[in-house]
């Protein structure tokens, strides 16, 4: 005769497919009651009902395998095991799923607290087998719980409702966590902290050419478990919690996880010799120990500590609380880099000596151009049919670094030579006589002319950095002679004369930089002739507000940067406190990409996950975490900071920057990415992508920021 609880489980089981909810005042959430998976969590209070994990409703694309709470795990050679299929029991407020593998049990619990408004849940993992059990034997990725965090990029009217950004921190051990921030930054947001056992990392899937560069894909953490004996259970534990802000959101995680602790740094990158600050606050801070470092009381449950820097690389700290079987062991990540000024100086001359082509290479679309390097190869790329590894669009980048480090570090000669000869290549090969900026050089097999408006500042950038080096003039196109600052009036003017143009949201245009120059020099005819252009098209972005178009891709970092960026700069050049009022809110919305884990790789990093499949050697999607494009933000913060007076902003935009200094080594080398998830797609990811592309945007955008900061 069947018990009771048997008769509720088969009463479920034989409802498949069906969605039962799991309900309080502050979660609804839906649960699939043939494979125990979540669907949705809602905060019943939302008037847009926006589910904050990706499920059928929001996700159709999702595989059925990967939703939340399912997942894998390696018992042995070509035994991968997924759990998806259990013995499932739910009321209004609780719900169990227990699921049998081949060795063994995984028991999901889930409870919605009123009392706590949070949502606990559970994975518990039981040894059946009659040996001991290494869940991870084969590497972090060999054990995984599905996370599918909702945060995609549909449109921006969807987005900004519908849509959030998922910061995430799996990489902390015993004190990791995830912040998910709605992208329209209407709270409350949904916060995830660890309560019980620990994470060692995170992995993506769900990454093609199908789904493109518009889905951050499916995620998945890594729980890190220790060797499970015969009989014994080890539990993944966290909870869920609704919260307004970074400030709440650190506050309620330290409440309520007891093994949580919230690390704040002076900086996450530091230059050999310097001091790095640390502060530790948690319910059990008092107990944090760790090798070399001596913690001092300055608050209630807040210590702090300093740390010399001295030899560059990686360094991970580990913080300790406990002993034996009742230790946690929690993670952050610095990074220290040589002398600023050397690595960039090495950069340049490597450049100028590995990434150029002779003016005699065969094929004259490429003559005298910087190219993309390949660091495995130790060569130049000559081969590669991509526009995203062509010698024009981003790779300008190259000439305008090398041309802002030579006008402070003047005496180099054959460095000037070479830029001159890829100052040549730009206004010859690149473009027409009448500023038309092409896509692909003239002459290139591929001939393609279409208009990509992306590339047209770029080319503004450089001619403004030429004319700053003496402003010589130079000949193209057989009888075109202009100085460079004729030709960056020519490359504005041509610019806004593309009907697109007042449409777009272009990367580096170069408003304020270019004023000052023009006005410094005496040419305030010329002033006011771009001031009056770059004028109406930041009204007519501030007319547009919210509602960002898409651009290559639909909602992204580098569409709203350029919004915020370019409003500030016009503030900045003219004083008029519209052009602030108008950024306030872009600016909001740009910061909400960035990050605060404790890890210089992504604390005020921007969400990028796209760059390393375009612009890499490996063609990986996933997280890039830094790609220079984060940068950007670091641009907007340093304006801000200007702006409003507020100098923690300008701290901040340093610390991108020397956050990005990760892409380069002390021999002068680039690389165009730091691939960051364990995983992508099954192939490995953490490491710097080999080809040198374009990350040298971010030395650039280091060296124009100090004229301002």
């Amino acid at each position: 005769m069947l018990s009771e609880a048997s008769l509720l489980i088969a009463a479920c089981i034989c409802t498949a497919n069906a969605t039962q909810y799991l309900q309080s005042r502050s979660f609804r959430i839906g649960v699939d009651t043939d494979t125990g998976a979540l669907l949705s969590i809602v905060h019943p209070k939302d008037n847009a009902s926006m589910s904050w994990i990706s499920g059928p409703d929001n996700t159709p694309w999702q595989p059925l395998g990967s939703r939340w709470g399912l997942g894998c795990v390696d018992l042995g050679p070509l035994h991968r095991s997924f759990w998806q299929r259990p013995e499932i029991r739910v009321t209004d407020t609780t719900m169990s799923a227990a699921y049998t593998l081949d060795g063994l049990q995984i028991d999901v619990t889930r409870t919605v607290k009123n009392e706590d408004d949070v949502m606990e849940e559970c994975f518990a993992f039981t040894n059946t087998g009659n040996e001991s059990l290494t869940l991870d034997a084969e590497g972090a990725e060999s054990f995984a719980i599905y996370t599918p965090f909702n945060d995609h990029y549909t449109s921006t009217t969807d987005v900004l409702e519908n849509r959030a950004h998922a910061h995430v921190w799996a990489n902390g051990g015993a004190s990791s966590w995830v912040k998910l921030t709605r992208m329209g930054l209407r709270g409350p947001h949904l916060g995830l902290v660890l309560t019980e056992g620990g994470l060692q990392g995170y992995s993506i899937e769900g990454r093609s050419r199908v789904t493109l560069s518009n889905t951050r894909g499916v995620f998945l953490l890594h729980p890190n478990m220790p060797t499970l004996e015969s009989g014994e259970t080890r539990r993944v534990c966290w909870e869920m919690f609704w919260h307004e802000d970074w400030d709440e959101f650190f506050e309620v995680a330290m409440q309520r996880s007891s093994q949580f602790l919230h690390v704040e740094a002076d900086r996450w990158t530091s230059v050999a010799g310097e001091a790095v600050n640390l502060t530790v606050s948690g319910q059990r801070a008092d107990e944090v120990v760790s090798d070399g470092l001596d913690f001092v009381a300055d608050g209630t449950a807040s210590f702090s500590t300093s740390l010399q820097t001295d030899e560059p690389g990686e360094q991970e700290i580990t913080l300790t609380i406990g002993e034996g079987k009742n230790q946690t062991n929690s993670t952050i990540v610095l990074n220290v880099v040589p002398d600023i000024d050397k690595l960039i100086a090495n950069r340049a001359k490597f450049i100028a000596q590995n990434q150029q082509l002779g003016t005699d290479f065969s094929d004259q679309s490429k003559a005298g151009a910087y190219a993309v390097y390949d660091n495995q190869m130790e060569d130049i790329v000559t081969f590669e049919t991509s526009s995203d590894r062509n010698t024009g669009r981003e790779r300008v980048g190259m000439g305008v670094l090398i041309a802002r480090w030579l006008q402070e570090n003047p005496d180099n000669p054959q460095i000037e030579t070479s830029l001159r000869t890829y100052y040549d290549y730009v206004t010859n090969k690149l473009q027409e006589a009448d500023g038309y900026v092409r896509s692909w050089p003239i002459g290139a097999a591929r001939a393609d002319t279409s208009l990509r408006l992306y590339n047209w500042p770029w080319v503004m950038q450089l001619h403004l950095q030429m004319a700053k080096l003496g402003d010589l003039p130079t000949t193209s196109h057989g009888n075109s002679t202009a100085t460079p600052t004729q030709r960056l009036l020519t490359t504005v003017e041509r610019f806004y004369s593309e009907p697109s143009a007042i449409d777009y949201y272009p990367i580096n245009l170069p408003i304020l930089e270019s004023i000052t120059y023009l006005r410094q020099t005496g040419n305030e005819e010329a002033a006011t002739r771009l001031l009056h252009l770059f004028t109406t098209h930041g009204q007519r972005i501030a007319e547009i507000g919210a509602h960002y178009p898409s651009a290559e891709v639909n909602y992204e970092q580098s569409i709203i940067a350029p919004a915020t960026i370019i409003l500030l700069e016009l503030y900045l050049s003219t004083n008029e406190t519209s052009w602030l009022d108008a950024a306030h809110g872009h600016f909001a919305r740009l910061e909400a990409f960035s990050g605060r884990q404790p890890d210089f790789h992504l604390h005020d990093i921007a969400i990028r996950h796209w760059d390393g499949y375009w612009f890499g050697k490996d063609r990986l999607w996933g997280d890039t975490f830094p790609h220079y494009w984060s940068t950007l933000t670091g641009i907007a913060m340093g304006y801000y900071a200007l702006a409003i007076g507020e100098e923690g902003y300008a701290a901040r935009a340093e610390g991108i920057f020397r956050g990005n200094l990760v892409l380069f080594d002390q021999s002068g080398r680039g690389y165009s990415s730091f691939v960051y998830p364990v995983t992508v797609d099954g192939r490995p990811g953490h490491y710097a992508d080999p080809y040198a592309n374009d990350q040298d945007w971010a030395l650039a955008h280091l060296l124009a920021m100090r004229a301002w900061l």
